[in-house]
Order: structure tokens, then C-alpha cells, then sequence
């Protein structure tokens, strides 16, 4: 083994392997290696799986996107209080997540509709449902959604607080956002692994077991936690007039971040796929966003003459998501800079680091740059400082405190119309009458 390829190695060791201990004593189902694969391997379309505990079912689907030469993620929703009979449907997801982001989903089915009751076997069914679809589908972990709704925030809280939490290793986690849908997240959401969030809430079930109180508080400590460093890419939407009911716009909000933290946190790449020498180490690399790294050895890989032809055929294939994954970045990163200060400066500089070594970096860490000197900039930071520190006091009840009105008319024009924390102020400005 060269020196390069030993030193990659070890950089590689030292950034997946130092957090291995999993924060509960034996770690989730799915990272446990006792799930085989079931008699659905494969299977497309929708349908219905048991788990091994009675009364405690899934479903899933399948989006046409899928195949196995296009690994998916996954998205799993816990639903409310006897919601039990609407766990069949992915109306809500296929058409704005499932599909446009090749995600299969799995909707957990209790059937006795009470998540408060026996919320740790509810809680380890769902691991099963999750461990059980990674072995039967090409599912590259840690791209997807774990969401819930109204009283499925009680187990959507425990998995969180169990393995989504920083003294839990990120290579274990198969998430990169989280929706929570006018739910019953009664844990913190603070503290948690690196990904972007969804909090919805509806003016009238403002008062319906303290949503309005506790949904606050959830956008309030992951802001908090953005203050300090912390990923703020976080969509507090407030619907005025909306009820008890996931909202089409809620899901579209959850789309939009996901798409955002799926390029700056999920793996792309299937690592079983590419067991070869040549190439295990180079995926890994890219999964761990080494892009410089990765893109260095792929070339060299497919520059050397003496490389059998399968190995330089899978190469290729590497090249080309790697390639296609650089464009999404330096396209987000573009439309990031010119429209969100906030955010073209985190996934900015974000980028920049994950491009190092690769010729794509320059053009990005120009962007971000250019973004800086503008005086646009640090007003949206002034803007992100004034909501972080005045979110806790901005409503009474559903409504918009009034003297609340002055600050959240000017955190919206410095942060800017299209910016996340512009648009979500609007929207509040929207609940004074």
C-alpha cells in the first residue's frame, strides 16, 4: 500500500470509526445485522409487512425511481393517535418526496392507535420496519426523512433521542431531516446530528395538547443550536387557519429542506456495490464528503493501465454521480449565494470544505466570497440574530404579538424576500389581523 493510499485510509478510519460506540447499549436494529432478507426482496409498488411484535405493522412503497442501479433512501412516518387506517396511503409523500427523490417509504401501522401506549415496543418495531426494508432494498443509509404526526411524535422522540443525538455516530443514523407535523415531540430536539428540519403548525389547533406551546419550543432550541454553530436550515411554518391535518405545504416546506441537507450531509453512493480494493476506499471517501479526495483516486483509477476493465467500468460509474452530485452542489450553492445569505454562507462554506482538493472548489469559494462583501450579507446575519434571539417572544397564542409587528417587518427586509428566515417572517406577519 502507498503512503497516499495509507494516509487516506487513515483519515478515513479516524472520521468514521472514533464515534463507533453507539449511544444506546446495543444500537438500533438496523445496524445489528440479524435482519435477512424477507420474501419481499425487491417487490414494487406498495404493500403490507408484519413485524415480529402483534398488532405492530408496516407499509411500503416503492417509488418507480427505484432500481438497483439507483439506490434509494427512505422516509418513515409515524402517524397520530388513532390515525391507524390511514397508515395505507402515501398520498402525502409520493408525489412531493417519495418519487422526486427516490425515497421509499414505510408507514408504521399500530393498530390499537394509541403511540403513548408501550411507545418502546411501538418504538423497536419501527426499527425493525426500517432494518427490515435496508435488506431488502439497496438503501444508502443516512439519505432520508424520519417524520410524524400529532401523538407518532411520542416513538419519532424516542428513535431521536436514542440514536439522532451528536454522542451518536452519524455513519449509524439513516437520516438527514426531520418533519415534525403539529406532533406531540414532547422530547428536545436540541443537540441533535447534523441535518435540517421541518416544524409545522396550524393557527387553530393552536391550544390542541399544547401544540402551540410545544412546537414553539422545538423551532426555539434548534435555532438555538444554530446560534452556535448549528445547521439553520429550519422551516418553522405556521398556517393560519389551518387545523389538525398535515398540509400539502407543509410537505413541499420538508421537501425543500431535505433537498438542501441531502447534498451537504447523506451519502449517495451504495458502498456495497463497490467491494472492490480499487474502489471501496474511494466510495467511502465520497460518503464521507471528501470529494477531492475521491474524484484524485477515481481518476488515477481510471488512468491505470494495468486496472482490470470491470474495475474501470465501475469507476466510471462512480465518476459520473460524483460529477452529477458536484453540479447539484455548485448549483445549489449558486442559487443559495444570490438568494439566502444565511444559508449561502452555511452550505457555503459547508461546500468549500467538502470540495477541497477538487477544481470545482475555487468557483464555489468564490461565490461565497463575493456573497461576504456584500452589504446584504451582513444584514441578513443582523436579520438571523434579531429572530433567534426574539422567536420565543414573537406570538400570543395564534396570533402575532404586536410589538412584535416592527421586528418581524425588519428581519424581513434585511434577510431578504426569498430568503427561509424572510419568507417565514412574512408569514407571520400574516397572523396581526
Amino acid at each position: 500500500m502507498n503512503k497516499a493510499r495509507r494516509a487516506a485510509l487513515v483519515w478515513l478510519v479516524l472520521t468514521i470509526s472514533l464515534p463507533a460506540t453507539l449511544c444506546a447499549a446495543t444500537g438500533p436494529v438496523w445496524e445489528q445485522g440479524r435482519i435477512k432478507p424477507s420474501a419481499n426482496k425487491g417487490k414494487t409498488g406498495s404493500y403490507h409487512c408484519e413485524t415480529t411484535r402483534d398488532g405492530y405493522h408496516y407499509f411500503v412503497y416503492v417509488p418507480k425511481s427505484y432500481s438497483d442501479s439507483n439506490p434509494a433512501g427512505i422516509h418513515i412516518f409515524y402517524h397520530g393517535q388513532a390515525s391507524q387506517k390511514n397508515a395505507h396511503s402515501f398520498d402525502l409523500w409520493a408525489g412531493k418526496l417519495l418519487e422526486p427523490y427516490n425515497l421509499i417509504g414505510i408507514n408504521m401501522e399500530y393498530e390499537d392507535g394509541d403511540n403513548a401506549k408501550d411507545t418502546k415496543g411501538k418504538v423497536l418495531s419501527s426499527e425493525e420496519a426500517i432494518a427490515q426494508v435496508m435488506a431488502d432494498y439497496k438503501v444508502v443509509k443516512g439519505r432520508g426523512i424520519i417524520s410524524s404526526f400529532s401523538g407518532g411524535g411520542l416513538p419519532h422522540g424516542d428513535v431521536y433521542t436514542q440514536y439522532g443525538l451528536k454522542n451518536c455516530p452519524r455513519s449509524a443514523w439513516p437520516f438527514n431531516h426531520a418533519a415534525i407535523y403539529d406532533t406531540n415531540f414532547r422530547v428536545s430536539a436540541s443537540g441533535g446530528l447534523p441535518m435540517s428540519w421541518t416544524v409545522a403548525l396550524g393557527t387553530e389547533e393552536w391550544n390542541l395538547a399544547d401544540l402551540g406551546g410545544t412546537q414553539s419550543h422545538r423551532a426555539q432550541e434548534l435555532f438555538g443550536d444554530a446560534a452556535k454553530g448549528a445547521c439553520p436550515d429550519i422551516y418553522f411554518k405556521i398556517d393560519k387557519g389551518k387545523g389538525h391535518v398535515i398540509a400539502d405545504a407543509d410537505v413541499a416546506a420538508a421537501a425543500e429542506c431535505f433537498a438542501r441537507s441531502d447534498l451537504a450531509y447523506a451519502p449517495f453512493m451504495y458502498a456495497p456495490d463497490y467491494t472492490e480494493k480499487e474502489l471501496a476506499l474511494i466510495v467511502a471517501l465520497a460518503n464521507t464528503m471528501a470529494y477531492g479526495r475521491a474524484a484524485t483516486m477515481l481518476d488515477k483509477v481510471l488512468a491505470d493501465a494495468k486496472a482490470a476493465q470491470p474495475v474501470k467500468d465501475k469507476a466510471a460509474v462512480l465518476k459520473k454521480l460524483l460529477d452529477e452530485r458536484i453540479e447539484k452542489i455548485v448549483a445549489l450553492a449558486k442559487d443559495l449565494t444570490a438568494n439566502d445569505p444565511l444559508l449561502g454562507n452555511f452550505y457555503g462554506s459547508l461546500f468549500v470544505q467538502q470540495l477541497t482538493g477538487h477544481p470545482r472548489q475555487k468557483e464555489v469559494k468564490g461565490m461565497v466570497m463575493a456573497m461576504q462583501k456584500d452589504k446584504n450579507f451582513r444584514n441578513a446575519l443582523a436579520a438571523f440574530d434579531l429572530f433567534t434571539k426574539q422567536l420565543g417572544s414573537f406570538f400570543n397564542g395564534n396570533k402575532v404579538a404586536t410589538g412584535m409587528v416592527p421586528l418581524l417587518e425588519q428581519v424581513q427586509k434585511l434577510s431578504g424576500e426569498k430568503s427561509l428566515i424572510g419568507r417565514m417572517a412574512a408569514d407571520y406577519l400574516q397572523l396581526k389581523d
